[in-house]
Order: structure tokens, then sequence, then C-alpha cells
């Protein structure tokens, strides 16, 4: 025993003070280790990637893993036909449930990747919520800061029956993506065109396959898409598809499950959503949107990140709006922002962001939605994107309840100086809450949008029925009306064990609450957030 550490002479006290020691000893290294690991993860960026590739890429279910046997095809619901498809509005209903089938070469499947880059820290610094931004990577995205790049290959396709030679195909999503680490049941984005000019399906081009990983409902972005349209808010539409691969040498029509089809945001699609074809269309990255980055449109082009070609005066437009939002005192903000954003439309959209306490959007991630320039009003406006953690499900934002009772007069977490000049501005705030109370008395209420669940739950249930027996059972815990007294938040935001979220328990809180809060007889709470 070393000199320092005194003992008593009787044998008593002597192990107590053995015992202390030991103790001691074991939370100093407890506590060593706690803050070694609050290091890393501050200042390693390969370590934050380690993490959360291991907590999200083990979320896999053993069928639907690589090495397992696979899921057993035993659909007996309706498939639509390509043959019966003339227009986009034929592909896009809710109600379709496609099928694809993928037919690679083990050399196309492999070109997949993903190919490992240098990650990036997600450490805010002065921004005020996680940077989702890798200046090494090609794309924006949480699977860009962690590493990751999605090449394209090619690969035959078909859809309801129909084939399409050498389409292009990639991986998509971030943590959609590593959830499916361990699976061939990836996110999938897929250009009919890229390499033969003449195919289109339906007028349209490029398709989006979510795997539905983190979505238990199986509901939430296509119920939620709908919303923002039956709002006015122009949203891209969606189906459903199941979707089998075969990879040469290694699988046979293997079935990966059930997925949601979303439209693309692109040209094609702005053209036919507003009769224009000079819509410039951005998707923005950054928990502080409109910020002054200077006067050279190469400061802004990664972060806002256009999906059509913009115009010389369109770019120099968001650049104007950055400094309003960066330099004009209030009396000038407020009678100037209504030239540059159309408040009539933002109101519609924010409103439904905020019914649906969409907290994986603008409100406090800083990413999925887009904003676009419409020239014919010089405006912007804002359109939904991503919306598999909408219905207050955002597991990194607060609690349930916080969710649910989350605030209507300050909805954004963090600082937002768009946002809160925003809300500051009267033509916009009376806007909005009679936007609030439009959508409670009409279309947020509890008995239209569960009719709606059953609705769309019967659709997919067949295909739900091919699923592992966990996901099934989650499925009907999310789709019930009967309150489950199970704790609802899991151990931690990626906690794959957590039970499914319960759509019309959210559904019938949120409409009480916020009309609560609309007549003043209560506050909203501001969730926290998961610091990073």
């Amino acid at each position: 025993m070393p000199r320092f550490l005194p003992l008593p002479k009787s044998g008593f006290k002597r192990w107590l003070a053995l015992i202390g020691y030991l103790l001691a000893g074991l939370i100093l290294f407890v506590v060593m280790v706690v803050v070694s690991v609050v290091i890393l993860w501050k200042t390693s960026p390969n370590f934050q990637g380690w993490v959360f590739e291991k907590m999200m890429g083990g979320q896999t279910p053993p069928e639907e893993r690589r090495d397992g046997a696979g899921l057993t095809a035993s659909y007996s619901g309706f498939a639509p036909r390509a043959d019966a498809v003339q227009t986009a509005a034929d592909i896009y209903r809710a109600t379709n449930l496609w099928t694809f089938r993928f037919h690679f070469t083990a050399a196309e499947y492999d070109a997949l990747g993903p190919n490992r880059i240098a990650s990036s820290s997600m450490n805010g610094g002065d921004q005020a919520g996680p940077v989702l931004r890798n200046p090494n990577a090609p794309r924006n995205g949480l699977a860009g800061v962690l590493g990751f790049d999605f090449p394209s290959s090619t690969a035959l396709v078909e859809i309801g029956g129909r084939q399409f030679s050498n389409v292009a195909v990639r991986f998509k999503g971030n943590g959609t993506f590593l959830s499916g680490l361990g699976s061939y049941k990836k996110p999938l984005k897929i250009d009919l065109n890229k390499h033969e000019k003449t195919q289109d399906f339906g007028g349209r081009h490029t398709f989006n396959l979510g795997n539905l990983s983190a979505d238990f409902t199986c509901l939430s972005d296509t119920l939620a898409y709908e919303f923002f349209r039956d709002a006015g808010v122009i949203a891209p539409r969606t189906a459903f598809a199941r979707v089998f691969h075969t990879i040469d040498g290694r699988t046979q029509d293997r079935l990966l499950g059930l997925y949601v089809l979303v439209e693309n945001p692109d040209r094609l699609w702005a053209k036919e959503s507003f009769q224009s074809e000079e819509i410039a269309l951005f998707k923005p990255v950054t928990t502080s949107p409109f910020t002054d980055l200077g006067q050279s449109w190469s400061n802004y082009a990664g972060i806002y990140d256009p999906k059509t070609k913009p115009t010389p005066a369109q770019t120099q437009r968001v650049i104007d709006l950055a400094q309003l939002v960066s330099h004009s005192n209030d009396a000038e903000f407020v009678q100037r922002i209504g030239e540059m954003v159309d408040l009539e439309q933002a109101a519609k959209f924010f409103a439904c962001e905020v019914l649906l306490a969409n907290y994986d959007g603008i409100l406090a991630q800083g990413q999925n939605y887009l904003t676009y320039h419409d020239p014919r009003s010089n405006r912007f406006g804002f359109i939904p994107w991503d919306l598999d953690h909408s219905w207050g499900e955002f597991p990194f934002i607060g609690k349930a309840d916080d969710r649910e009772q989350s605030s209507i007069t300050r909805p954004w977490v963090g600082e937002n100086p768009f946002l809160q000049r925003l809300w500051a501005t009267p033509a916009f705030e009376k806007r909005y809450r009679a936007e609030l109370q439009r959508l409670l008395d009409t279309l947020f209420t509890p008995d239209r949008l569960e009719r709606r669940i059953d609705e769309l739950a019967a659709v997919i249930r067949p295909a739900i029925a091919e699923m592992p027996k966990s996901r099934q059972e989650k499925f009907e815990h999310a789709v019930s009306g009967q309150i489950s007294n199970e704790i609802r938040d899991g151990k931690n935001p990626m906690d794959n064990s957590r039970p499914g979220w319960q759509l019309k328990r959210f559904i019938r809180a949120r409409a009480d609450h916020v009309r609560r809060q609309l007549a003043g007889e209560v506050e909203g709470i501001t969730p926290p957030r998961m610091n990073f």
C-alpha cells in the first residue's frame, strides 16, 4: 500500500479505510471515463460517427439483416399496374401500394458503396444547433457529417410490372440510412433517364423510396404531406411500395419490405405544382436561415443547395433577404418583410409545422424543408420535406409531453433570428393565429384525422403483415385509439425498443392544447434540445 494513503492500525478500521479508498478510486475512474467521453464527443468527429453508427446501425431486426433469412412475401392486397399510369397523379395516390423490383449485378450493387470520406463535427460552435453540413461531402445531412458518400450505380428496375433498363440508383437519407447499415433495407433514389433519356414513368424521372425505419406508424409522411396540401400548402404527394431486389449470386427476389414513395421536388414537379417554369427551389441546411454571409452567392450555395437552376436575380434575392434579416431595424423589417416573403403562404406553412410539432425541420434542426422563390411575386415561400418525424414524434427534442404542449408563440428551439423577427411582425402573426384556428376548426380535428389513419392503416396492413413481428406489434400500437400506459420516451433518442408513437393520442392532446393556448388559458412549452 502506498505510504501516502494512511491506514489505521485497527483491523476493522483498516478494512473500512481500504474499502473507502477503493470506492473513491472507482468513482474517480468513472469520472475520468465520463470526462474523456465528453471531450471525445466535443472534439472528435470520428468518435461522434462511431457512436451514431453503433447506436443506429444496431436497430435492424434479425429478419432484415443481410445475413438473415429475409422476410416472407405473403401480400394479399391490391397492387397497381404501370399500364394504368398516364400522369404523376396516377402514381402518387396515398392509397397506391406499388411493387418495385431491382435487379443488380454483384458489381453494380457493390458500386452503391457507401464510400467513406472525412467526417466533420456536429458541434454548433456559434450556431444554435447541430451542424449538419460537412465541407468534404457532396450533400448535406447527418450521413455526410459522419463521413458517408452515396455514389450512383445502375440497375434494372421494374415498377408495377414495367421494366426500365440502365436506371441510375443510389442510397439516400440520413438517420434512415444509418439505421439500415446492417441490412439491405436502405432508402433509395432512382433516376430513370440519367442514362436513358427517353425513359419516364407518368412524366417523371426521379423517385424517392424511404425505408420507414424511423416511423413505426409507417403513416407519418403520408398523413403529414396530405395535411399540408389540404391546408393549402404546395407539397409533394406520396404512395407506398413493396420493394424486392435481386443481386446476382447473392439474393433472388428478396423482399425488403414496405417503403414510402415520395414525389421528388424538382423542375418537373415545380412546373406542375406552380404552373410556372421559373420557380427556384432551395433546400437549406442551417439553424439560422437568411443570415448575412456577404455579397457572394458562393458563400450561400452550399447551405441553400438549389434543386433547380436559379437565375442571378433569384440568388441575389436570397442575399437581399439575408441582409434584411441580419441588419434592418424592427420598423424596417416589419415594413419590408412582406415584399420578400409571402406572409399568407408562410402563415399556412408554419401553422402546419407548429400543429404537427415537426421538430426535425426548420423549427429546430434547420433542415427538411424547401424554400422557393416565385419571380411572379418576387417573394419566397416554404415547402415541407422529410416528414417521418412529424406528428410530435422527433425524440431528439424534449419529451413526449413537451412536444404535445409545445408553444405556438415561440415554437422554435434555440436562437433563430429569422423566425424571431417573423413572429414579431404583426401582419404575419395575425395571419398565423388565424390559420391555427382555421385548421383546428376544419382539418386538425381528431375525428377527421383518426378516420384517415384507419383508412390508410387498412391499405398497408397486408404489407405490414410481412414485416418482423416486433414491427407489426408497434404498428398496431401506433395506430390504435386506445391510450397506452407504456413509457413513451425511450432510454435515448435512438432507442429502437421504444413503443410505437401513438398518432391518435398526439392528435387529441395537441388539438386540445393549441386550442387552449389560442384562448389564452395555458402557455406552451419550448422543448429542450439534446445537446451535441
